[in-house]
C-alpha cells in the first residue's frame, strides 16, 4: 500500500497516519455524471477505503464531453454500475458499492446513514434538499456543488459551523432557479473538472480533519475568466467576501 500512495504519504499532512484515515473511511457520491465522475475518480484513487456511488440514471450520448468515464459502447446502461466496476480496476485494493437508484425519501437515511461523509453531486433541487435534510438530521459533513456553463461553487454543510443548505439558500428559489441546471444553461467541461476535484480536495481534508476546510464558506469560481472568490456564510447576516 506504501509504494502505491507515497507520493501522498510524503505530504506533511498526510503521511501514514492520514493515509491510515483515508483507508478507514467511508465517502457517499450522491450522482454518478459530470461532478460525480471527477470526485469518485480521485477519492478512489487516492485510497479512500469505501466508496459507494449512488445514481438511477443510465448513460446518455448528451452525458459523454463532461462524464469521461463511460463510452459511446454503454449508452443505457448503469452509470453507478459502470463507474464502481471501472474504478474497482483502477484500484483493487479499496471497496466501491453501487447503488442503483435514485436517493429518496424511503431509502436516504438507511444510506446515508452508513458513510462518514457525503459529496453532493447531484443537478436536482428536489435531491438536494433531500440530501441536505438526511445530512443534517444524521450529522453527516456534506461537501456541495453545482456547476453551469463556466462558473460553479463549493461548500461544506453540516459541519463543525452547522451550517445549512438554507443559510446559503432558500430553498424556494433552489427550486425555482433553473439556472443552475446545466442541461438549461449549458456546461463546459472542465467547469465539472474544477468544482469536482475541489469537492474530493474537501472530503480528503475532512477525513484528515484539517482545519482549513470550507465549513461556513462558499468559494465560487468562474473558469472563463479565473476569478475565485471565496464568501463567509453567516446564519445570522447572510453572504459576505472574504
Amino acid at each position: 500500500m506504501n509504494e502505491r500512495y507515497c507520493q501522498q504519504i510524503a505530504v506533511s499532512e498526510i503521511g501514514l497516519l492520514g493515509q491510515k484515515k483515508l483507508s478507514d473511511s467511508k465517502v457517499l457520491i450522491v450522482g454518478a455524471g459530470g461532478l460525480g465522475t471527477p470526485v469518485a475518480s480521485y477519492l478512489a484513487a487516492c485510497g479512500v477505503g469505501y466508496v459507494g456511488i449512488i445514481d438511477g440514471d443510465s448513460v446518455e450520448v448528451s452525458n459523454l464531453h463532461r462524464q469521461f468515464a463511460y463510452t459511446p459502447h454503454e449508452m443505457d446502461k448503469s452509470k453507478s454500475r459502470l463507474l464502481t466496476k471501472k474504478l474497482s480496476t483502477q484500484n483493487p485494493e479499496i471497496t466501491l458499492v453501487s447503488f442503483e437508484l435514485f436517493l429518496d425519501q424511503k431509502n436516504a437515511a438507511e444510506i446515508i446513514g452508513k458513510f462518514d461523509v457525503v459529496c453532493d453531486c447531484t443537478d436536482n433541487a428536489e435531491t438536494r434538499i433531500l440530501i441536505d435534510k438526511t445530512c443534517n438530521s444524521l450529522s453527516k459533513p456534506l461537501i456541495y456543488a453545482a456547476v453551469k456553463d463556466w462558473e460553479g461553487y463549493v461548500t461544506v454543510l453540516h459541519y463543525k459551523k452547522g451550517i445549512s443548505l438554507s443559510d446559503v439558500f432558500s430553498f424556494e428559489s433552489l427550486k425555482e432557479n433553473t439556472s443552475i441546471n446545466c442541461t438549461v444553461n449549458g456546461i463546459v467541461n472542465t467547469t465539472c473538472g474544477i468544482a469536482g476535484s475541489i469537492q474530493a480536495t474537501e472530503a480528503i481534508k475532512i477525513i484528515l480533519k484539517l482545519d482549513d476546510v470550507l465549513d461556513g464558506a462558499i468559494l465560487c469560481f468562474n473558469a472563463l475568466n479565473q476569478v475565485y472568490k471565496k464568501y463567509i456564510i453567516n446564519r445570522n447576516q447572510g453572504i459576505a467576501k472574504c
